[in-house]
């Protein structure tokens, strides 16, 4: 199945793309084109798949 038919497998893979760029030793605070590209790929990758919200939490009070 084509990646544009199937938008959580995009995700995915921009997902991989930016955890690679990070663990090759791209510094995430820099500003090189790398870094770029780790920020677009994650930022996409929220986009298209963005996190599950979290249901209601629980306080607690001491």
């Amino acid at each position: 199945m084509p990646y544009a038919n199937d938008p959580q497998r995009l995700a995915r893979l921009l997902r991989d793309l930016a955890a690679a760029l990070e663990a090759s030793g791209v510094d995430p605070s820099g500003s090189s084109r790398e870094r770029h590209l780790l920020d677009d790929a994650r930022t996409a990758a929220r986009e298209l798949d963005p996190p599950k919200p979290r249901g209601p939490g629980r306080l607690h009070a001491l």
